[in-house]
């Protein structure tokens, strides 16, 4: 008996260890489920608020896109009614538009889409307006400095060709050059202005000068003059006579070279067969017109001379009709 009471007890007592130990496991497997839940609790709410954050950001850039959308069709109408050229900005223009309807598609279709690209657009055609006016009030604001610094008296070429370019650079809607021609216009126009001015000092001075010069030596100058015309017309003839033979003299000369040329031209045609038949009928017959007329010109200049009482001179001359002749009588004798 005492021995069944002893295994009864022990018995017992096990049965009780398992117990607690069953309900240790047991409060240690509700407290991780406890914690799994609570853990993904928060997940959860974290993914919710982010989702939110990401709707709502999604939806204020959607909103931003609109705006600058309608901004830039403004700015365009502005620019228009400022007559200026929106090519570029027009360009520009299309693609964000295409790229917005594109996105409005996407979203209706419940696809991924990005309202952020059509930003970058809106920048750029904020920017291009911006250097437009810019560009257009410094170009304005230089013609008013023209208007005021340069006279008619002024070599205005270089200012003016810089204006021009101006010009052709605001039509183009390339503004971004602008700015470093506006720099060298107004600059060009200080040169200018300050090379006229030191003309205008040397002219005012080098005429005060010839004025007070002919104040103070009127009396000789006068007399040089008189003295001057008196010895015109005492040598009138003279020296008629000295140009008309230097006209002469020189025809001579010319004469002289175009009959070295003919017989150059012969005997490279004849002798060392250099030229072609072709070439050589059309170098004699132009060197024989050229010798024909100093022919024509010489007998009118010794009339010339002649009338003045000059003495012409007889000078033993050959035909250049003879030697054109003699020429062609050679090439056919060759033939």
């Amino acid at each position: 008996m005492k021995y069944k009471k002893i295994f009864k007890t022990l018995n017992f007592n096990n049965i009780i260890k398992e117990a607690k130990m069953r309900k240790f496991f047991l409060n240690k497997i509700y407290i991780t489920l406890l914690f799994l839940v609570v853990i993904l609790s928060l997940f959860s709410s974290i993914s919710f608020v982010s989702s939110l954050d990401n709707l709502q950001n999604s939806s204020s850039i959607e909103e931003q896109s609109t705006l600058c959308l309608n901004e830039s069709v403004q700015i365009m109408d502005n620019m228009i009614n400022d007559n200026f050229s929106i090519t570029r900005i027009n360009d520009s223009f299309r693609q964000m538009y295409s790229l917005y309807e594109s996105q409005v598609v996407l979203k209706e279709k419940n696809s991924k889409y990005d309202f952020s690209i059509i930003i970058p657009y809106c920048y750029e055609i904020k920017n291009i307006s911006r250097i437009a006016y810019d560009s257009k009030d410094s170009y304005e604001a230089l013609k008013k400095f023209y208007l005021e610094y340069v006279t008619s008296e002024m070599n205005t070429s270089s200012i003016d060709k810089i204006m021009s370019n101006i010009e052709t650079e605001m039509k183009n809607e390339r503004y971004e050059n602008v700015k470093p021609l506006v720099d060298s216009g107004y600059s060009e126009i200080i040169n200018v202005r300050t090379s006229s001015t030191t003309l205008n000092l040397i002219y005012k001075n080098t005429t005060k000068g010839i004025k007070d010069f002919f104040l103070k030596n009127w009396l000789i100058i006068l007399t040089v003059i008189i003295v001057f015309l008196i010895l015109f017309f005492i040598y009138k003839r003279t020296i008629s006579k000295w140009v008309i033979n230097g006209k002469i003299s020189s025809l001579e000369r010319r004469r002289n070279t175009l009959k070295e040329l003919i017989m150059k031209t012969q005997k490279d045609y004849f002798e060392k067969g250099l030229i072609s038949d072709g070439n050589y009928t059309i170098r004699t017959k132009k060197f024989a017109e050229l010798i024909r007329d100093i022919d024509r010109q010489i007998p009118l200049l010794k009339e010339d001379l002649m009338r003045v009482g000059g003495r012409v001179i007889n000078n033993k001359q050959k035909g250049n009709k003879t030697t054109f002749e003699k020429s062609n009588k050679l090439r056919n004798k060759k033939k």
